[in-house]
């Protein structure tokens, strides 16, 4: 019998580490829950951990989950298993997609039904793959499962999730075309269409169901904060053909994009494995909206705008980064509120100096003036606080320097004691095609490398304050 003396505020995260799970688990610390996390690799964590969350040891392959990582939680929400992109699918890979999902969630459900308290709602994962190809048929929850090896391992992974409901609420969010630009089918993408050498895979004329990575959270959110059960469809509710879905990113990108990739080509390279690629489902998001969901993206030109095109940059490149420090928000930003710091900030190899500052302490419309080396190449840059908001955040926008534009956004949020400090950096190189070239070959590693040297230098830098 359930007890209902638990604790509202903590959901457990199987996956909470990969592409989806990290863009839940930062919404999920904003409105005010505590998160742990259930990972193979809790040392690695633990050693640079940047978010106020606790990481629980978890081999899903071996054992139940543990006790002491879902006690006194209210929610649990399961995500973890073998990516089926990456690679070709041989009878081992086929059979480790299977048993990470089907024996992962043997073994949560038993950790579950282990406890003294139960949690009020299991939160499950599945795929739209499990209505295989159907062509220009309308697919719902009520929809029949298709045929094939997805289809046959949504089901199994599904079926396992279910068995839960004697224990708890159970709630199953078949996902489709995640869209983002930190990994999944997107970033895959974007490389070959920023180059103008993408288009439509094989005929164009397949369906195309997706969800911008914000609207996903948000439902998976949605699910555990309502009263839901059984299969939604984790959906966008105006799915596309291919061959829209290249018009609208080429459209956001602002190349070109109709090079065809054909379908033998397709299948020749990657095996089995094409059927992602060439699927059709036209999947309804009917009934998560009947549920009152609302989508923040419902169409596919919001949603490619939002991410390739942030404040009618087209093409931009987008840097998200947060950090969490145990210190005072009005001591972080007054850190950041000295110029100099940018110095402190900066790793050694790019030569990073002032030269000047219009004044001595940043505010609006504040010019900062500085020289650096990038690959050996001597910079000049300047810069104008175009925004500044004081305790809370600051936007800094390059007037002169090596990028075509530059927009950098700082927050700094109150969470857990401490301050939750967010990065929202867009950025875009001159010279179309060559500047994507340049970037794909170093720049987007450099400014990664740039901000993780600068995640640990204020890591370093405040817990010797504090």
């Amino acid at each position: 019998m359930q007890n209902k003396d638990f604790n509202k505020k903590i959901i457990v995260l199987s996956g909470g580490t990969g592409f989806v799970g990290s863009a839940l688990t930062v919404a999920l610390l904003k409105r005010g829950y505590h998160v742990r996390i259930l990972t193979r690799d809790k040392k690695k964590y633990d050693s640079i951990k940047t978010l106020p969350v606790e990481y629980f040891y978890w081999d899903s392959a071996s054992t139940p989950a543990p006790e002491s990582a879902l006690e006194g939680a209210y929610g649990v929400v399961h995500l973890a298993g073998e990516s089926v992109a990456g690679s070709r699918w041989t009878q081992k890979r086929k059979k480790a997609i299977l048993e990470s999902r089907t024996i992962g969630t043997q073994n949560l459900v038993k950790g579950i039904a282990h406890l003294s308290a139960i949690p009020q709602v299991l939160i499950g994962t599945s795929a739209i793959g499990f209505y295989g190809d159907r062509a220009n048929e309308e697919l719902s929850e009520a929809s029949k499962q298709g045929d094939g090896f997805l289809p046959e391992v949504c089901k199994q992974w599904e079926d396992e999730t279910l068995k839960a409901q004697s224990l708890l609420r159970v709630a199953l969010i078949r996902v489709g075309i995640v869209l983002g630009t930190e990994a999944g089918a997107l970033n895959q993408m974007l490389p070959i269409f920023r180059l103008g050498l993408g288009g439509p895979l094989g005929s164009g004329a397949q369906w195309m169901s997706w969800i911008h990575l914000q609207d996903l959270v948000e439902m998976y959110i949605f699910a555990l904060e309502n009263n839901l059960s059984g299969a939604f469809n984790g959906v966008a509710p105006k799915p596309v053909t291919n061959k829209n879905f290249t018009q609208a990113l080429s459209q956001a990108l602002g190349r070109p994009a109709v090079i065809p990739a054909p379908q033998f080509g397709i299948k020749v390279a990657f095996g089995q494995m094409a059927t992602i690629i060439l699927s059709s489902q036209k999947v309804s998001a009917t009934k998560i909206v009947e549920a009152g969901f609302k989508f923040s993206f419902p169409s596919i030109e919001v949603a490619l705008g939002d991410l390739l095109s942030p404040l009618g940059f087209k093409g931009a490149y987008t840097l998200k980064a947060y950090q969490w420090l145990p210190s005072e928000k009005n001591k972080v930003f007054e850190f950041f509120s000295q110029a100099s710091n940018l110095e402190v900030l900066t790793p050694e190899w790019l030569n990073f100096k002032i030269e000047k500052v219009s004044d001595a302490k940043i505010k609006k419309d504040t010019l900062i003036d500085y020289n650096l080396r990038v690959r050996g190449i001597p910079i000049r840059w300047k810069t104008l606080i175009a925004e500044w908001q004081v305790g809370h955040s600051f936007v800094d926008r390059m007037l002169k320097g090596p990028y075509r534009d530059w927009h950098h956004t700082h927050t700094f949020t109150e969470l857990d004691g401490g301050t939750l400090i967010y990065d929202q950096v867009y950025y875009r190189l001159p010279i179309g095609v060559i500047g994507n070239l340049v970037a794909m070959l170093w720049v987007v590693a450099d400014v990664f490398k740039i901000f993780n040297y600068r995640k640990a230098k204020i890591s370093e830098l405040f817990k010797a304050r504090d």
